[in-house]
């Protein structure tokens, strides 16, 4: 009878000890020991077993943020797809409540990540991930150098991904000021890699060149950036071409604005290059100029030019001096 009673004592706690907590319990503690030994992928697996368990309970932010840190060194170790796609999942749950975890400890978690999606040439996840990473960590900013080039790069190559624009509304005013936007917000990042990083520099200047062709009014800026690239010997002919025609449109800004000094510099270092389209369009600008200041003869000479840099050219600056090259002989003749 004794025993009976006794046997009734303890029951109810050995219910208790073989229920859903110590069951918890026991699988936490394999993922843990799992983890322990860096067996990552077997213990991810187990947590996200549990997250899906206690989530019906309430929001666990330490064990979400194992669930995240396992899936991210899971995706390190094995560099492969499907874990890295696990931990942006994880990570995304674990961003909706950064009040909840330490918000820089999730952004190295993302910057993490979004190097592994670097080394699987994955572009496009990388620079998510590098985004998220300095919106959860805003102090990451002091510490990114080659992920704002990647992103930079990325934007200039992708502007309308990177904007979110729908191909419905591709070409349209509304898109384009997106476009212009998400550029400018990439030139100032850029610009926040280091000048001492002098092997990032070119790359850098590569990347803004690209990015400016998507603003308004950068065209100083552009210039700069080209002429430094010109130094460095990194310029393609196209890209000589753009900077000639950036020259070209800063002298017209110059001349307009009464500063014709820099104007004419300007468009003397056009006409001293070897792209003949430019040189002509140079010549009559010159042209212009010393026909509005009263030097007929100068203009005379640098109509001249422009029409024997390239005989036969039809292009609107070559016809338009000679117009005016046969007006100046006409009034200078007795």
């Amino acid at each position: 009878m004794k025993r009976i009673c006794l046997l009734l004592t303890i029951l109810p706690a050995l219910i208790v000890g073989c229920g859903p907590d110590t069951e918890t319990e026991s699988i936490r503690d394999q993922a843990d020991i799992l983890f322990g030994a860096g067996r990552y992928s077997q213990a991810l697996s187990l947590y996200e077993e549990l997250a899906s368990d206690t989530s019906e309970a309430g929001y666990d932010a330490e064990l979400q943020f194992r669930v995240a840190e396992t899936a991210v060194l899971a995706s390190q170790a094995e560099r492969n797809r499907a874990l890295r796609q696990r931990a942006g999942t994880a990570l995304s749950l674990l961003s909706e409540r950064p009040e909840e975890c330490d918000s820089l400890s999730i952004g190295q978690l993302w910057r993490r990540l979004g190097w592994e999606m670097v080394r699987d040439t994955d572009s496009l996840q990388a620079y998510h991930a590098f985004g998220m990473a300095i919106l959860m960590a805003a102090e990451l900013n002091q510490t990114f150098e080659e992920e704002w080039l990647l992103r930079g790069r990325y934007a200039a190559d992708h502007p309308a991904s990177v904007a979110g624009v729908p191909d419905s509304l591709f070409g349209t005013p509304y898109a384009d000021s997106l476009i212009t936007s998400v550029a400018e917000n990439h030139i100032v990042e850029l610009n926040r890699v280091p000048l001492v990083r002098t092997d990032l520099r070119g790359d850098v200047l590569l990347a803004q060149i690209a990015l400016f062709r998507y603003t308004v009014g950068r065209e100083e800026d552009e210039l700069n950036a080209l002429t430094e690239l010109d130094r460095m010997g990194r310029l393609v002919p196209a890209q000589r071409r753009r900077r000639m025609d950036v020259l070209l449109l800063l002298a017209d800004e110059d001349a307009s604005s009464g500063d014709f000094s820099m104007a004419r510099e300007r468009l003397l270092e056009v006409w001293d290059s070897s792209f003949t389209g430019a040189r002509v369009e140079a010549a009559y600008k010159l042209g212009l100029m010393a026909e509005d200041s009263g030097d007929a003869l100068d203009a005379l000479l640098w109509y001249n030019r422009a029409c024997s840099t390239a005989p036969g050219q039809s292009s609107a600056a070559s016809m338009a001096a000679a117009a005016k090259r046969d007006s100046l002989r006409y009034l200078a003749a007795p």
